[in-house]
Protein backbone atom coordinates (compact mmCIF):
# COMPACT_ATOMS: atom_id res chain seq x y z
CA UNK A 1 0.00 0.00 0.00
CA UNK A 2 1.43 3.42 -1.01
CA UNK A 3 1.29 6.04 1.76
CA UNK A 4 -1.06 8.85 0.76
CA UNK A 5 1.63 11.45 1.42
CA UNK A 6 4.02 9.67 -0.94
CA UNK A 7 1.56 9.46 -3.86
CA UNK A 8 2.52 12.81 -5.53
CA UNK A 9 6.25 11.97 -5.44
CA UNK A 10 5.53 8.43 -6.64
CA UNK A 11 3.28 9.76 -9.40
CA UNK A 12 5.93 12.22 -10.61
CA UNK A 13 8.64 9.54 -10.57
CA UNK A 14 6.54 6.97 -12.44
CA UNK A 15 5.40 9.50 -15.05
CA UNK A 16 9.02 10.50 -15.69
CA UNK A 17 10.07 6.85 -15.94
CA UNK A 18 7.11 5.98 -18.17
CA UNK A 19 7.76 8.94 -20.48
CA UNK A 20 11.44 8.00 -20.83
CA UNK A 21 10.55 4.39 -21.71
CA UNK A 22 8.34 5.54 -24.60
CA UNK A 23 11.48 6.12 -26.73
CA UNK A 24 9.94 9.00 -28.68
CA UNK A 25 11.33 9.74 -32.12
CA UNK A 26 12.22 13.30 -33.15
CA UNK A 27 9.17 13.24 -35.41
CA UNK A 28 6.91 12.32 -32.47
CA UNK A 29 8.49 14.97 -30.22
CA UNK A 30 7.73 17.60 -32.87
CA UNK A 31 4.25 16.32 -33.73
CA UNK A 32 3.13 16.18 -30.09
CA UNK A 33 5.08 19.20 -28.88
CA UNK A 34 2.01 21.06 -27.57
CA UNK A 35 0.62 18.26 -25.42
CA UNK A 36 4.12 17.31 -24.21
CA UNK A 37 4.64 20.91 -23.09
CA UNK A 38 1.23 20.77 -21.42
CA UNK A 39 2.24 17.59 -19.60
CA UNK A 40 5.56 19.09 -18.51
CA UNK A 41 3.74 22.20 -17.25
CA UNK A 42 1.31 20.05 -15.23
CA UNK A 43 4.14 17.97 -13.75
CA UNK A 44 5.83 21.26 -12.78
CA UNK A 45 2.60 22.32 -11.02
CA UNK A 46 2.66 19.00 -9.20
CA UNK A 47 6.23 19.67 -8.09
CA UNK A 48 5.57 23.27 -7.01
CA UNK A 49 2.19 22.33 -5.48
CA UNK A 50 0.10 24.90 -7.36
CA UNK A 51 -3.60 24.03 -7.82
CA UNK A 52 -5.97 25.71 -10.29
CA UNK A 53 -9.76 25.80 -9.82
CA UNK A 54 -11.99 27.02 -12.64
CA UNK A 55 -15.68 27.93 -12.81
CA UNK A 56 -17.61 26.74 -15.86
CA UNK A 57 -21.21 27.15 -16.97
CA UNK A 58 -23.68 29.13 -19.07
CA UNK A 59 -23.49 32.89 -19.41
CA UNK A 60 -25.15 34.80 -16.58
CA UNK A 61 -25.31 32.01 -13.96
CA UNK A 62 -23.11 33.99 -11.56
CA UNK A 63 -19.67 32.46 -12.09
CA UNK A 64 -17.76 35.71 -11.52
CA UNK A 65 -19.83 36.74 -8.51
CA UNK A 66 -19.31 33.26 -7.03
CA UNK A 67 -15.53 33.65 -7.21
CA UNK A 68 -15.79 37.14 -5.72
CA UNK A 69 -17.82 35.71 -2.84
CA UNK A 70 -15.22 33.00 -2.22
CA UNK A 71 -12.26 35.37 -2.10
CA UNK A 72 -14.35 38.08 -0.38
CA UNK A 73 -13.21 40.75 -2.85
CA UNK A 74 -14.66 42.32 -5.99
CA UNK A 75 -11.87 41.05 -8.24
CA UNK A 76 -13.85 39.64 -11.17
CA UNK A 77 -16.15 42.12 -13.01
CA UNK A 78 -19.82 41.18 -13.16
CA UNK A 79 -22.85 42.13 -15.24
CA UNK A 80 -26.10 40.79 -13.81
CA UNK A 81 -28.04 41.10 -17.09
CA UNK A 82 -25.72 39.91 -19.85
CA UNK A 83 -22.66 38.37 -18.25
CA UNK A 84 -19.30 40.10 -18.36
CA UNK A 85 -16.53 37.51 -18.78
CA UNK A 86 -15.23 37.40 -22.36
CA UNK A 87 -11.79 35.92 -21.65
CA UNK A 88 -10.37 33.80 -18.83
CA UNK A 89 -9.10 35.68 -15.79
CA UNK A 90 -7.31 34.38 -12.69
CA UNK A 91 -6.64 35.43 -9.11
CA UNK A 92 -4.73 33.75 -6.29
CA UNK A 93 -6.89 32.63 -3.36
CA UNK A 94 -4.98 34.08 -0.42
CA UNK A 95 -5.70 31.27 2.03
CA UNK A 96 -3.31 28.87 3.70
CA UNK A 97 -3.73 25.20 2.86
CA UNK A 98 -2.05 22.19 4.39
CA UNK A 99 -0.47 20.56 1.36
CA UNK A 100 -0.31 23.31 -1.30
CA UNK A 101 1.75 26.43 -1.84
CA UNK A 102 -0.74 28.19 -4.10
CA UNK A 103 -4.40 27.95 -5.14
CA UNK A 104 -5.53 29.94 -8.16
CA UNK A 105 -9.17 30.68 -9.03
CA UNK A 106 -10.00 30.98 -12.76
CA UNK A 107 -13.01 32.73 -14.27
CA UNK A 108 -14.04 31.55 -17.75
CA UNK A 109 -16.50 32.72 -20.44
CA UNK A 110 -19.97 31.19 -20.52
CA UNK A 111 -20.62 28.00 -22.46
CA UNK A 112 -23.13 29.72 -24.75
CA UNK A 113 -21.39 33.11 -24.81
CA UNK A 114 -18.84 32.44 -27.56
CA UNK A 115 -20.20 32.53 -31.12
CA UNK A 116 -17.02 31.26 -32.77
CA UNK A 117 -16.85 27.45 -32.53
CA UNK A 118 -13.03 27.50 -32.53
CA UNK A 119 -12.98 30.01 -29.68
CA UNK A 120 -15.52 27.89 -27.79
CA UNK A 121 -13.32 24.82 -28.22
CA UNK A 122 -10.27 26.78 -27.02
CA UNK A 123 -12.22 27.87 -23.94
CA UNK A 124 -13.17 24.23 -23.23
CA UNK A 125 -9.55 23.08 -23.65
CA UNK A 126 -8.44 25.89 -21.34
CA UNK A 127 -10.87 24.68 -18.67
CA UNK A 128 -9.68 21.08 -19.17
CA UNK A 129 -6.20 22.15 -18.06
CA UNK A 130 -7.50 23.06 -14.62
CA UNK A 131 -7.36 20.65 -11.69
CA UNK A 132 -10.89 21.11 -10.27
CA UNK A 133 -14.03 22.51 -11.90
CA UNK A 134 -16.93 24.27 -10.21
CA UNK A 135 -19.76 23.65 -12.68
CA UNK A 136 -22.24 26.47 -11.95
CA UNK A 137 -25.97 26.37 -12.75
CA UNK A 138 -28.70 28.70 -11.51
CA UNK A 139 -31.87 26.59 -11.95
CA UNK A 140 -32.92 23.18 -13.22
CA UNK A 141 -30.16 21.79 -15.43
CA UNK A 142 -30.53 22.31 -19.20
CA UNK A 143 -29.59 20.08 -22.13
CA UNK A 144 -26.61 22.33 -22.99
CA UNK A 145 -25.35 22.03 -19.43
CA UNK A 146 -25.86 18.26 -19.37
CA UNK A 147 -23.88 17.87 -22.59
CA UNK A 148 -21.03 19.99 -21.24
CA UNK A 149 -21.03 18.14 -17.92
CA UNK A 150 -20.86 14.78 -19.69
CA UNK A 151 -18.01 15.97 -21.92
CA UNK A 152 -16.00 17.07 -18.87
CA UNK A 153 -16.59 13.73 -17.15
CA UNK A 154 -15.56 11.95 -20.33
CA UNK A 155 -12.23 13.76 -19.97
CA UNK A 156 -11.95 12.56 -16.34
CA UNK A 157 -12.33 16.01 -14.77
CA UNK A 158 -13.12 16.31 -11.03
CA UNK A 159 -16.32 18.35 -10.72
CA UNK A 160 -18.40 19.97 -8.00
CA UNK A 161 -21.87 20.95 -9.23
CA UNK A 162 -22.87 24.34 -7.76
CA UNK A 163 -26.51 25.46 -7.78
CA UNK A 164 -26.41 29.26 -7.49
CA UNK A 165 -29.13 31.77 -6.50
CA UNK A 166 -30.74 29.47 -3.94
CA UNK A 167 -32.09 32.61 -2.20
CA UNK A 168 -34.77 32.75 -4.92
CA UNK A 169 -36.59 29.62 -3.71
CA UNK A 170 -38.12 28.34 -0.50
CA UNK A 171 -37.10 24.96 0.92
CA UNK A 172 -39.80 23.02 -0.95
CA UNK A 173 -38.92 24.62 -4.29
CA UNK A 174 -35.21 23.95 -3.71
CA UNK A 175 -35.93 20.26 -3.00
CA UNK A 176 -37.98 19.95 -6.20
CA UNK A 177 -35.20 21.53 -8.29
CA UNK A 178 -32.56 19.28 -6.72
CA UNK A 179 -34.71 16.22 -7.33
CA UNK A 180 -35.20 17.18 -10.98
CA UNK A 181 -31.46 17.73 -11.47
CA UNK A 182 -30.59 14.36 -9.91
CA UNK A 183 -33.05 12.58 -12.21
CA UNK A 184 -31.54 14.19 -15.30
CA UNK A 185 -27.92 13.47 -14.42
CA UNK A 186 -26.42 10.44 -16.22
CA UNK A 187 -26.32 7.24 -14.18
CA UNK A 188 -22.52 7.10 -14.09
CA UNK A 189 -22.32 10.43 -12.20
CA UNK A 190 -23.23 8.44 -9.09
CA UNK A 191 -23.43 10.68 -6.04
CA UNK A 192 -21.85 13.77 -7.59
CA UNK A 193 -22.11 16.61 -5.07
CA UNK A 194 -24.56 19.46 -5.63
CA UNK A 195 -23.97 22.44 -3.33
CA UNK A 196 -26.48 25.28 -2.95
CA UNK A 197 -25.14 28.85 -2.83
CA UNK A 198 -26.27 32.43 -3.29
CA UNK A 199 -23.25 34.34 -4.57
CA UNK A 200 -24.98 37.70 -4.83
CA UNK A 201 -28.35 37.55 -3.02
CA UNK A 202 -30.68 40.53 -3.04
CA UNK A 203 -33.73 41.45 -0.98
CA UNK A 204 -36.62 43.71 -1.89
CA UNK A 205 -37.05 46.71 0.42
CA UNK A 206 -39.96 49.17 0.49
CA UNK A 207 -38.80 52.76 0.87
CA UNK A 208 -40.70 55.46 2.77
CA UNK A 209 -41.92 56.92 -0.48
CA UNK A 210 -43.51 53.57 -1.39
CA UNK A 211 -40.94 52.59 -4.03
CA UNK A 212 -39.39 49.11 -4.00
CA UNK A 213 -35.64 48.75 -4.21
CA UNK A 214 -33.44 45.67 -4.38
CA UNK A 215 -30.70 45.66 -1.76
CA UNK A 216 -27.65 43.44 -1.85
CA UNK A 217 -27.17 41.01 1.02
CA UNK A 218 -24.17 39.01 2.23
CA UNK A 219 -23.26 36.03 0.00
CA UNK A 220 -24.25 32.55 1.17
CA UNK A 221 -21.26 30.45 0.11
CA UNK A 222 -20.02 29.09 3.44
CA UNK A 223 -20.94 25.48 2.61
CA UNK A 224 -19.04 25.61 -0.70
CA UNK A 225 -16.10 27.41 0.92
CA UNK A 226 -15.89 24.79 3.67
CA UNK A 227 -16.18 21.94 1.14
CA UNK A 228 -13.42 23.41 -1.03
CA UNK A 229 -11.08 23.89 1.91
CA UNK A 230 -11.61 20.27 2.99
CA UNK A 231 -11.01 18.98 -0.54
CA UNK A 232 -7.89 21.08 -1.02
CA UNK A 233 -6.42 20.18 2.37
CA UNK A 234 -7.15 16.47 2.05
CA UNK A 235 -6.78 15.85 -1.68
CA UNK A 236 -5.17 18.92 -3.28
CA UNK A 237 -2.02 17.11 -4.36
CA UNK A 238 -4.07 14.12 -5.54
CA UNK A 239 -6.06 16.43 -7.81
CA UNK A 240 -2.77 17.59 -9.32
CA UNK A 241 -1.83 13.93 -9.81
CA UNK A 242 -5.15 13.16 -11.50
CA UNK A 243 -4.72 16.00 -13.98
CA UNK A 244 -1.13 14.95 -14.72
CA UNK A 245 -2.23 11.37 -15.33
CA UNK A 246 -5.18 12.52 -17.45
CA UNK A 247 -2.91 14.52 -19.76
CA UNK A 248 -0.38 11.67 -19.89
CA UNK A 249 -3.12 9.17 -20.75
CA UNK A 250 -4.49 11.48 -23.46
CA UNK A 251 -1.01 11.88 -24.96
CA UNK A 252 -0.36 8.13 -24.82
CA UNK A 253 -3.54 7.38 -26.75
CA UNK A 254 -2.62 9.93 -29.42
CA UNK A 255 0.89 8.46 -29.63
CA UNK A 256 -0.40 4.91 -30.03
CA UNK A 257 -2.93 5.97 -32.67
CA UNK A 258 -0.17 7.68 -34.62
CA UNK A 259 2.13 4.65 -34.37
CA UNK A 260 -0.59 2.24 -35.44
CA UNK A 261 -1.48 4.38 -38.44
CA UNK A 262 2.13 4.83 -39.57
CA UNK A 263 2.91 1.12 -39.18
CA UNK A 264 -0.35 -0.19 -40.61
CA UNK A 265 1.11 -1.42 -43.93
CA UNK A 266 4.16 -2.98 -42.24
CA UNK A 267 1.85 -4.69 -39.71
CA UNK A 268 -0.28 -6.12 -42.52
CA UNK A 269 2.83 -7.58 -44.17
CA UNK A 270 4.01 -9.02 -40.85
CA UNK A 271 0.64 -10.64 -40.18
CA UNK A 272 0.59 -12.07 -43.71
CA UNK A 273 4.03 -13.62 -43.19
CA UNK A 274 3.04 -15.34 -39.94
CA UNK A 275 -0.32 -16.40 -41.39
CA UNK A 276 1.49 -18.16 -44.25
CA UNK A 277 3.94 -19.91 -41.89
CA UNK A 278 1.15 -21.04 -39.59
CA UNK A 279 -1.02 -22.26 -42.50
CA UNK A 280 1.85 -24.30 -43.93
CA UNK A 281 2.48 -26.01 -40.60
CA UNK A 282 -1.18 -26.81 -40.00
CA UNK A 283 -1.74 -28.14 -43.52
CA UNK A 284 1.24 -30.53 -43.39
CA UNK A 285 0.96 -31.75 -39.80
CA UNK A 286 -1.67 -34.47 -39.09
CA UNK A 287 -1.75 -34.11 -35.27
CA UNK A 288 -4.16 -31.67 -33.63
CA UNK A 289 -2.17 -31.11 -30.42
CA UNK A 290 0.95 -30.17 -32.35
CA UNK A 291 -1.19 -27.83 -34.49
CA UNK A 292 -2.45 -26.05 -31.38
CA UNK A 293 0.99 -25.75 -29.77
CA UNK A 294 2.56 -24.57 -33.04
CA UNK A 295 -0.31 -22.12 -33.56
CA UNK A 296 0.18 -20.62 -30.08
CA UNK A 297 3.91 -20.27 -30.76
CA UNK A 298 3.34 -18.51 -34.10
CA UNK A 299 0.65 -16.24 -32.68
CA UNK A 300 2.82 -15.31 -29.68
CA UNK A 301 5.76 -14.57 -31.97
CA UNK A 302 3.46 -12.40 -34.10
CA UNK A 303 2.31 -10.41 -31.05
CA UNK A 304 5.93 -9.85 -29.98
CA UNK A 305 6.93 -8.64 -33.45
CA UNK A 306 3.87 -6.37 -33.67
CA UNK A 307 4.67 -4.83 -30.29
CA UNK A 308 8.25 -4.15 -31.45
CA UNK A 309 6.94 -2.64 -34.66
CA UNK A 310 4.71 -0.24 -32.71
CA UNK A 311 7.42 0.59 -30.16
CA UNK A 312 5.24 -0.89 -27.39
CA UNK A 313 7.29 -3.98 -26.62
CA UNK A 314 5.92 -6.94 -24.65
CA UNK A 315 7.84 -10.05 -23.58
CA UNK A 316 7.16 -13.70 -24.40
CA UNK A 317 5.04 -14.50 -21.32
CA UNK A 318 2.96 -11.34 -21.84
CA UNK A 319 2.51 -12.20 -25.52
CA UNK A 320 1.30 -15.74 -24.75
CA UNK A 321 -1.01 -14.39 -22.08
CA UNK A 322 -2.45 -11.87 -24.54
CA UNK A 323 -3.01 -14.56 -27.19
CA UNK A 324 -4.82 -16.76 -24.65
CA UNK A 325 -6.90 -13.80 -23.49
CA UNK A 326 -7.87 -12.91 -27.05
CA UNK A 327 -8.75 -16.56 -27.75
CA UNK A 328 -10.92 -16.67 -24.66
CA UNK A 329 -12.71 -13.44 -25.62
CA UNK A 330 -13.28 -14.39 -29.27
CA UNK A 331 -15.39 -17.44 -30.09
CA UNK A 332 -13.66 -18.12 -33.42
CA UNK A 333 -10.19 -18.05 -31.84
CA UNK A 334 -11.42 -20.17 -28.96
CA UNK A 335 -13.92 -23.00 -29.04
CA UNK A 336 -15.15 -22.60 -32.61
CA UNK A 337 -11.68 -22.81 -34.16
CA UNK A 338 -10.70 -25.82 -32.04
CA UNK A 339 -14.00 -27.55 -32.83
CA UNK A 340 -13.54 -27.04 -36.56
CA UNK A 341 -9.91 -28.18 -36.40
CA UNK A 342 -10.86 -31.31 -34.44
CA UNK A 343 -13.54 -32.18 -37.00
CA UNK A 344 -11.19 -31.64 -39.93
CA UNK A 345 -8.41 -33.64 -38.25
CA UNK A 346 -10.75 -36.55 -37.54
CA UNK A 347 -11.84 -36.59 -41.17
CA UNK A 348 -8.23 -36.46 -42.29
CA UNK A 349 -7.26 -39.35 -39.96
CA UNK A 350 -10.18 -41.49 -41.14
CA UNK A 351 -9.24 -40.91 -44.76
CA UNK A 352 -5.56 -41.72 -44.11
CA UNK A 353 -6.42 -44.93 -42.21
CA UNK A 354 -8.79 -45.97 -44.98
CA UNK A 355 -6.19 -45.51 -47.73
CA UNK A 356 -4.93 -49.19 -47.69
CA UNK A 357 -8.51 -50.39 -48.19
CA UNK A 358 -9.24 -47.97 -51.03
CA UNK A 359 -5.94 -48.35 -52.81
CA UNK A 360 -5.00 -44.78 -51.86
CA UNK A 361 -8.13 -43.23 -53.35
CA UNK A 362 -9.27 -41.94 -49.93
CA UNK A 363 -6.16 -39.76 -49.70
CA UNK A 364 -7.46 -37.52 -52.48
CA UNK A 365 -10.02 -35.67 -50.27
CA UNK A 366 -7.33 -34.90 -47.63
CA UNK A 367 -5.97 -32.13 -49.86
CA UNK A 368 -9.17 -30.01 -49.68
CA UNK A 369 -9.26 -30.62 -45.91
CA UNK A 370 -5.67 -29.40 -45.57
CA UNK A 371 -6.57 -26.35 -47.64
CA UNK A 372 -9.56 -25.67 -45.36
CA UNK A 373 -7.33 -25.99 -42.28
CA UNK A 374 -4.79 -23.63 -43.84
CA UNK A 375 -7.53 -21.08 -44.66
CA UNK A 376 -8.83 -21.28 -41.09
CA UNK A 377 -5.30 -20.78 -39.73
CA UNK A 378 -4.76 -17.73 -41.98
CA UNK A 379 -8.06 -16.15 -40.92
CA UNK A 380 -7.36 -16.81 -37.23
CA UNK A 381 -3.84 -15.34 -37.48
CA UNK A 382 -5.14 -12.20 -39.18
CA UNK A 383 -7.77 -11.86 -36.46
CA UNK A 384 -5.14 -12.32 -33.73
CA UNK A 385 -3.00 -9.60 -35.33
CA UNK A 386 -5.90 -7.18 -35.60
CA UNK A 387 -7.13 -7.80 -32.05
CA UNK A 388 -3.58 -7.51 -30.69
CA UNK A 389 -3.20 -4.14 -32.45
CA UNK A 390 -6.47 -3.01 -30.84
CA UNK A 391 -5.18 -4.08 -27.43
CA UNK A 392 -2.02 -2.07 -28.02
CA UNK A 393 -4.20 0.92 -28.85
CA UNK A 394 -6.30 0.57 -25.71
CA UNK A 395 -3.46 -0.54 -23.38
CA UNK A 396 -2.57 -4.16 -22.75
CA UNK A 397 -1.14 -4.38 -19.25
CA UNK A 398 -0.28 -2.51 -16.07
CA UNK A 399 3.05 -1.14 -17.26
CA UNK A 400 1.86 -0.35 -20.78
CA UNK A 401 -1.03 1.79 -19.54
CA UNK A 402 0.67 3.19 -16.46
CA UNK A 403 -1.10 6.63 -16.43
CA UNK A 404 -4.51 4.91 -16.61
CA UNK A 405 -3.49 2.29 -14.05
CA UNK A 406 -2.30 4.91 -11.57
CA UNK A 407 -5.47 6.92 -12.13
CA UNK A 408 -7.60 3.86 -11.38
CA UNK A 409 -5.52 3.24 -8.24
CA UNK A 410 -6.01 6.80 -6.96
CA UNK A 411 -9.77 6.61 -7.48
CA UNK A 412 -10.00 3.19 -5.85
CA UNK A 413 -8.17 4.42 -2.75
CA UNK A 414 -9.99 7.79 -2.64
CA UNK A 415 -13.75 7.33 -3.13
CA UNK A 416 -14.45 11.05 -2.62
CA UNK A 417 -12.42 11.84 -5.73
CA UNK A 418 -14.30 9.14 -7.64
CA UNK A 419 -17.57 10.85 -6.79
CA UNK A 420 -16.31 14.15 -8.25
CA UNK A 421 -15.24 12.36 -11.43
CA UNK A 422 -18.31 10.19 -11.83
CA UNK A 423 -17.87 6.54 -12.77
CA UNK A 424 -16.08 7.36 -16.01
CA UNK A 425 -15.35 3.70 -16.75
CA UNK A 426 -18.79 3.50 -18.33
CA UNK A 427 -18.22 6.52 -20.58
CA UNK A 428 -17.05 5.62 -24.05
CA UNK A 429 -14.11 7.78 -25.05
CA UNK A 430 -13.27 8.97 -28.55
CA UNK A 431 -10.41 6.43 -28.63
CA UNK A 432 -12.97 3.63 -28.44
CA UNK A 433 -15.04 4.98 -31.33
CA UNK A 434 -14.43 4.54 -35.05
CA UNK A 435 -10.78 3.47 -34.79
CA UNK A 436 -10.96 0.57 -37.24
CA UNK A 437 -8.99 2.56 -39.83
CA UNK A 438 -5.96 2.35 -37.52
CA UNK A 439 -5.92 -1.44 -37.41
CA UNK A 440 -4.10 -3.74 -39.88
Amino acid sequence: MINKKNIPAKCKFLLGQWKENLKLTNYEKTKFEDILNQLDSQINKLETKELQISVYGRVGVGKSSLLNALIEKQVFPTDIVNGNTKTSKSHEWCKKFQSLNKVELIDSPGIDEIDNSNAEEMNFLHVLDKDLILFVIDSDITRIELNSLEELLRHKKPIILVLNRCDQWNKREARLILSSIQKKLPLYTGKIKILLVASSPREAKIKRDGTVRSEKKSPKVDILKSELKDIINQSGELLLCINSLRIADQFYKLLKENRLLKKKEAAQNLIGKYATLKASGVAINPFLMIDLITGLAFDSALVIQLSKLYGLEVGGPSARQLVKKLSFQNSLLGGAQIGIQITLNILKQILILASPLTGGLSLAPTAPIAIAQAALAIHATKLIGRLAAYKFLMGTNRNDGRPQSMLNYLLKENPDLRIMLGDFKFIETSTEKNKNYLLP
